[in-house]
């Protein structure tokens, strides 16, 4: 009897064991593509046929996804951690507050997604730029946690297309290899080789893995060579054809925006011109990218392996042209530089789906985890992003907000324009991106001057009529809001202001769930979803009584823990939330600009070429 018993025991855990594995196998793949500075809204993707066939035909395209900060290495880590900047406290691409010096001494190493996703059993591999200022002396004493396997893009050779640098890892992180000089081989094809190599290696074994990658493309060159985007030798020239969308705000004849953006001059012909040989270097450079995508379906489809895998792309910020009369660049807060392709492919999401549910960066995170089936962390700043038909069937009919945050920390000169040569500018803003039924909203504050930008994002998806009562104008006119136009989405713009301004200072210092609910924190009893609901006039004396916006730095400083005003959930007088502004928080956490490196932007080199107004993340 205990022998049958013993073999009847034994049977149910083998058949356990062999179930458990079944479903271990089963568990789906992940490919993760992230380029480096591609556009959304100079329509990059309208260039390339094979992520058009291949991704967003078979896939979703998500119109509204944003960078939380415009700028790589933030965007990266908020990728990578599901955290806001204003949490991970990595604000730039290098100096105190930015880099691959900067992670490591936030722990950020050591609690981030392929660790996560290890520990769920995944075998992890990577390829391509993980994060900034990952320079030789440093990666070769300690680099990247986390990966099974990778190839990393490191050291003063990470921005040459054809002499990229890259670092092999294979387990050992506090004893790594040195970092390799591929002389004459082309970035993205040395990017897809590795790729290639570890999707083959991937396949042969029974865990799940994912694999990210992601090429330079379409980066300038910066480094011992400067230029725009190198496309690769079978592909330069092939686009001549290719010209800057011309958008309302392409070099426009009337000023935008405020502060520095506000005093910059119409670019001439010749600059122009620069732009869109620009234009064109990226255009033809993504075409690589576009073979490497095609290259990763071929391998998966081979092995069987692409009806369990979902495939993720998507870049780390914008970019602009010529738009609001800027150079070449990023960082600021308009569309250009904030608004990011992202497209999911997998049998059981959409085909042909294009949906403008907003998604940012930090939602990437806890959406990866979720496709693992590993649990989400509390502490995460976004949510699970809809990819199920039934999953986004049900954001479109919640009827609540669809918000974003997007955070700038980082100070620039502005030498290319002549009434501006020399002076030192901030971007630093903070702002809010709003959509709901029958408004679009976007709203900044900048730490300049203390300026502010409101536009109808409806009427006015350029962002060239600046809703603000305090919005600058031409001598002699009146600003838009003084000429009449003080109403958006039918509620007077002063009334208005007060809930947006409210919701901007919860999602500015936000943490965990009070980044996804943000009413929440300004109405306790839950009643309050949107901006629909705060309009009430019920709620008129609450915000009243909420103090506004003040500057966030004093005598050319940029404080990253103090940065204005506050919201504090912990302090609180019945229903009516405070705030505060933490003038004395960290209070050595100062960056004097134009300091660093990285905030000289290139404009400054003796080059013809001198058309940029941004620092290039240059290590």
């Amino acid at each position: 009897m205990n022998f049958f018993w013993l073999v009847a025991r034994l049977s149910l855990l083998l058949c356990i064991t062999i179930t458990g594995a079944q479903d271990a196998a089963k568990r789906p793949n992940i490919v993760f593509i992230l380029t480096d500075d591609q556009d959304m809204r100079m329509h990059s993707l309208s260039h390339m046929p094979k992520v058009q066939n291949l991704l967003i035909l078979e896939g979703t395209a998500y119109s509204r996804h944003y960078a939380p900060t415009a700028l790589c290495c933030p965007a990266r880590v908020s990728i990578t951690t599901g955290l806001y900047a204003h949490n991970h406290l990595v604000t730039d691409v290098d100096g105190p507050f930015g880099g691959w010096h900067h992670v490591l001494n936030q722990g950020l190493d050591e609690n981030y997604l392929p660790i996560w996703l290890k520990q769920g059993g995944y075998r992890t591999y990577y390829v391509g730029k993980l994060y900034n200022g990952m320079r030789e002396k440093m990666v070769e004493k300690k680099t990247a946690k986390g990966w099974t396997e990778a190839d990393l893009l490191v050291g003063n050779h990470t921005y040459q297309y054809y002499a990229p640098s890259f670092q092999h890892i294979e387990g050992d992180w506090n004893n790594p290899e040195k970092v390799k000089i591929y002389y004459n081989n082309y970035t993205t094809h040395q990017v897809a080789e590795y790729a290639y190599g570890y999707l083959r290696e991937a396949v042969k074994h029974d865990e799940p893995f994912f694999v990210g990658i992601a090429p330079i493309t379409p980066h300038s060159q910066v480094g011992k060579d400067h230029s725009p985007p190198v496309p690769a030798k079978k592909y330069a020239g092939t686009r001549s054809d290719a010209k800057i969308p011309r958008a309302e705000n392409f070099n426009p004849s009337n000023r935008s925006g405020v502060n520095f953006v506000w005093e910059l001059d119409k670019l001439s012909e010749e600059i122009v011109g620069q732009l869109q040989y620009h234009y064109r270097c990226r255009t033809e450079a993504l075409l690589s990218v576009d073979d490497l995508v095609e290259g990763v379906i071929d391998i998966l489809k081979k092995a069987n392996q692409l009806d369990n895998t979902y495939i993720i792309y998507s870049s780390d910020n914008g970019f602009h042209l010529g738009h609001h009369r800027l150079g070449a660049g990023k960082k600021c807060a308009f569309e250009e530089d904030i608004n990011v392709p992202l497209i999911i492919r997998r049998p059981g999401v959409p085909k042909g789906k294009k949906i403008d549910i907003v998604t940012t960066h930090v939602d990437l995170a806890p959406t990866i985890l979720d496709m693992a089936g590993i649990a989400q962390h509390k502490y995460f700043d976004g949510k699970v992003i809809p990819y199920t038909q039934a999953a986004i069937s049900n954001a479109d009919g919640a009827g609540a907000d669809e918000h974003t945050s997007v955070e700038g920390w980082t100070g620039a000169k502005y030498k290319y324009q002549k009434n501006l040569k020399g002076k030192k500018h901030v971007n630093s803003y903070k702002s809010l991106r709003l959509i709901g039924k029958g408004y679009d909203i976007m709203y900044a504050v900048q730490c300049h001057k203390n300026a502010h930008e409101l536009y109808n994002m409806n009427k006015d998806p350029g962002q060239m009529r600046n809703l603000h009562p305090t919005a600058p104008a031409e001598s002699g006119h009146k600003n838009p809001f003084h000429s009449g136009e003080n109403q958006l989405a039918g509620y007077d713009i002063e009334r208005l202001l007060t809930r947006v301004d409210a919701l901007l200072l919860v999602l500015k210092s936000c943490k965990g769930n009070a980044c996804v609910k943000p009413w929440k924190e300004l109405h306790h009893d839950g009643n309050v979803n949107n901006l629909r609901d705060a309009m009430n006039q019920t709620f008129e004396d609450k915000y009243s009584k909420l103090h506004k916006h003040k500057k966030c730095y004093t005598n050319g400083t940029v404080n990253i823990a103090a940065e204005g005003s506050q919201w504090n959930p912990n302090d609180l007088e019945g229903d009516l939330g405070t705030f505060e502004v933490e003038t004395d928080r960290h209070e050595t956490a100062q960056v004097v600009l134009g300091t660093e490196g990285d905030e000289e932007p290139v404009q400054g080199w003796e080059s013809p070429l001198g058309y940029w107004d941004d620092d290039d993340d240059w290590e």
